[in-house]
């Protein structure tokens, strides 16, 4: 696509200088210049050129990765072939091997089915035997039984046996205190009988005794109520997992009739499925009908097509110059990736520079023919004129602030002398206009 440089929004509008000639200002551009870009998205894997190259027209630029393509193009081929034969085949008729061979393929599907309807009716058999009812119930009863167990076990309450407990130890220590208190009364009495002393001795020891298994006996207690607890817990948490497993039994079913219900449309589409292989017909043994063969002709045109789509593809992974000049941007490197209308070269005819007026307004276009003579002066050369000829009036006007413009085109008489100029230069144009 060629596109061409917008006008200066900078420059005034000049009028008619006297009768004899018409001012303009004026750009400097190329006779062509076009923004380069592939029509399909690819991977650059190559530059074949730099900014200030000069090419001929045709000459590659840049190219994508063919590869993909290469690819897509053989399968592309291959399905022509395939159609191709399809349709020559139809035409002709099927030979005797190929309808012996559909009807064993027919025959193995028939096989096959018959293998799918008897699993699919072995899978709803089995699916019946597997009522989730009973796992239901069954999981309600241990819920039942785990919560009647607690309760028992909350009424056998120890705290009692450990009051009781507590009791008798502190009157076993009491009385061991009362004992050992009498025992040491007697020792302190000198003229006491050693047979008294004796005999407050064996209390004494018995005291002890008493003590000792009062304190075994409370600790027993204290255990028993410790155990006590910890089954408390036990039993809670295995009733927290029953009434677990009791919700997914529910859930399961729930869903169990959903499962029955596909079952059984599973085992009537392979019921189907079997009935509709017994009772089809092979149709390599009938002629082709001029339906058929006209579909299969579609079919190839339509293959055909795509591969002539792809070799086109493969036409424009290469970007190619489609006309002499200079590259005057290189805006792709190897690696990008690019998309369809991304410019990747600009390229200029800069050994063909024209002149285009951006103010010659319609006052003064009706003074201005093709062939007039033309005197270019440049900003940038000062000192210097350029003789020229119009080439070229635009036909159609544009708004420049208000007012309508037209587009004057001027080429120089003296084209080596264009080497001066460069594009995007303000000129000053004096058209001969007698």
């Amino acid at each position: 696509m060629e596109a061409q440089s917008s006008e200066s929004e900078a420059i005034p509008v000049v009028k008619r200088q006297d009768a004899d000639t018409v001012i303009a200002e004026g750009l400097v551009e190329p006779a062509r210049w076009s923004d380069l870009s592939v029509e399909i998205p690819g991977d650059v894997v190559e530059v074949l050129v730099e900014i200030g190259d000069r090419v001929v027209a045709g000459a590659p630029l840049v190219r994508l990765d063919m590869r993909e393509l290469v690819l897509s193009l053989q399968s592309a081929q291959q399905d022509v072939i395939a159609q191709q034969a399809a349709l020559d085949q139809l035409i002709k008729g099927a030979s005797q091997k190929v309808i012996a061979r559909a009807d064993k393929g027919n025959a193995d599907q028939i096989a096959q089915a018959e293998v799918a309807l008897v699993v699919t009716q072995l899978q709803l058999e089995k699916a019946h035997a597997e009522d989730p009812a009973i796992g239901v119930a069954a999981a309600q009863a241990r819920v039942k039984q785990l919560e009647l167990s607690l309760a028992q076990a909350r009424f056998q309450d120890p705290d009692p046996l450990v009051t009781t407990a507590e009791i008798a130890l502190e009157r076993a220590r009491i009385a061991l205190a009362d004992t050992q208190d009498e025992y040491n009364k007697a020792l302190d009495r000198p003229w006491e009988d050693q047979d008294i002393r004796d005999v407050w001795a064996k209390r004494l020891e018995q005291a002890q005794l008493d003590y000792k298994a009062a304190q075994a006996q409370l600790d027993n207690a204290l255990n028993a109520k410790k155990a006590h607890r910890e089954g408390l817990s036990v039993m809670a948490a295995q009733i927290e997992e029953a009434e677990t497993q009791l919700a997914q039994a529910i859930v399961a079913q729930q869903s169990y009739s959903t499962t029955l219900d596909i079952l059984a449309a599973d085992v009537e589409a392979a019921r189907l499925q079997l009935e509709a292989l017994r009772t089809r017909d092979n149709p390599y043994r009938d002629e082709a009908s001029d339906e058929e063969v006209a579909q299969a002709r579609a079919m190839l045109e339509k293959t055909k097509a795509a591969a002539k789509r792809l070799e086109m593809q493969l036409e424009d992974v290469e970007l190619t110059a489609p006309f002499a000049g200079t590259v005057v941007d290189v805006q792709a490197k190897v690696g990008d990736q690019v998309n369809p209308g991304q410019v990747m070269v600009v390229l200029a005819t800069l050994d063909e520079l024209e002149i285009h007026t951006t103010d010659l307004t319609e006052l003064d276009v009706g003074s201005v023919a093709v062939g007039q003579s033309v005197v270019v002066t440049v900003d940038a050369l000062p000192g210097r004129e350029f003789v020229g000829v119009v080439k070229e009036t635009a036909l159609q006007g544009k708004d420049y602030r208000g007012d309508v413009v037209y587009e004057v085109t001027v080429t120089l008489d003296d084209a080596s002398e264009a080497g001066a100029l460069r594009w995007g230069m303000t000129t000053m144009i004096e058209i001969d206009a007698r």
